[in-house]
């Protein structure tokens, strides 16, 4: 019994021998086959579409991932609303690998934003360049030959687009160009206006004298009205002659008139209309040195072109105080305060109330 166990072993361990010399030399000629006509690759897909194959997925990682985070030029970010996946396969020996143009599939997948610079005027964007410097640039050309009380109303903000698309120097410029040569025309048009009323009211002046009689016309001297608005009372910031009312229209001006304009000395001292709290107290396009003071129940005064400002934004405010002196500052062609007053942010006509 003991031999026939010993020789039943004995023809197991053989057999199990074969077997294994049979499956090392059949998995010897299957790697060897497979290395012949394959070789290993990682397949590229987007979205679940194969886009491609190549050799090493870390390196065209770390392409993808440079591409990505490049922000160099005028290249604001990028985005991809999937990442590429890699996955190990076998493939076709003779078959090249994409590196290239995988990477240019992912291009062509990838949105690019790019950040430019708008040049704006009366706040509407007329063109795009590449640079802030340039639009500057730009900006201080067109302003080296004006007259300080012409506001062009030139601005830069920035822009994004999809689209990489600016404007060359020479179209600029002549946009531009159109644009101030309007600007100037209007203010030689609104200051002969000016000089044209001035000249009238001292004709008319001088003629009164000489009757000996006082004759009430559109730019004498008024008397120091008082009145009020929402039972709040108002008292007038200057005397002086209205040379412009509200709501006017003249070849000087595209648009009616917001306010009342008050010719007097310049450095005459402003009073406000009413007590309130300043709410600006700064520089502000068209209407230089301007203060605005708060009355609340959504009422505003305005005092525009002053020559110099006393008060600071926050500052409370009386009809005793002086808070500016009357000058020619922004948009103006001699020295007048400009008063405008608001009810609910819409202008109303100052003489409903004063003068």
């Amino acid at each position: 019994m003991k031999f026939i166990l010993i020789n039943w072993v004995k023809y197991c361990t053989k057999e199990a021998v074969k077997i294994l010399k049979l499956v090392t030399i059949g998995s010897a000629i299957v790697i060897t086959v497979v290395c012949i006509k394959y070789k290993p690759a990682y397949e590229v897909t987007i979205s679940g579409e194969t886009i491609g194959f190549v050799e090493n997925d870390n390196i065209v990682k770390a392409k993808v991932e440079k591409y990505i985070k490049d922000t160099s030029g005028n290249v604001a970010f990028r985005e991809m609303t999937e990442m590429p996946k890699y996955q190990f396969k076998l493939i076709n020996k003779n078959k090249e690998t994409e590196d290239k143009q995988i990477m240019l599939a992912i291009k062509d997948l990838t949105t690019t934003t790019y950040k430019a610079y708008g040049i704006t005027l009366d706040g509407e964007q007329k063109a795009v360049v590449a640079t802030q410097e340039e639009a500057q640039n730009l900006i201080n050309e067109l302003k080296s030959d004006l007259k300080e009380e012409v506001d062009l109303k030139l601005g830069i903000i920035d822009v994004y687009s999809t689209e990489f698309n600016f404007n060359s120097n020479e179209e600029v410029k002549n946009t531009l160009n159109e644009f101030k040569i309007a600007k100037v025309t209007e203010y030689e048009n609104k200051k002969a206006e000016e000089q044209r009323l001035a000249a009238e009211a001292a004709k008319a002046a001088k003629k009164s004298k000489a009757t000996g009689k006082a004759k009430s016309i559109e730019t004498t001297t008024r008397v120091a009205a008082t009145g009020n608005i929402s039972g709040m009372p108002l008292s007038i910031p200057v005397n002086g002659s209205i040379t412009s009312r509200f709501g006017a229209r003249g070849s000087s001006r595209s648009s009616a008139h917001t306010g009342l304009d008050i010719a007097t000395s310049s450095g005459t001292g402003i009073r406000p209309i009413s007590a309130g709290t300043v709410s600006y107290a700064g520089y502000k396009g068209s209407y230089g040195k301007l203060i605005i003071v708060n009355h609340g129940n959504g009422i505003e005064s305005y005092y525009a072109h002053c020559s110099a400002i006393y008060v600071s934004g926050g500052e409370a405010v009386d009809t005793n105080s002086t808070i500016g002196a009357v000058g020619s500052t922004g948009n103006s062609t001699g020295p007048h305060l400009h008063l405008e007053i608001r009810v609910g942010g819409s202008p109303v006509n100052p003489q409903n109330y004063l003068y």
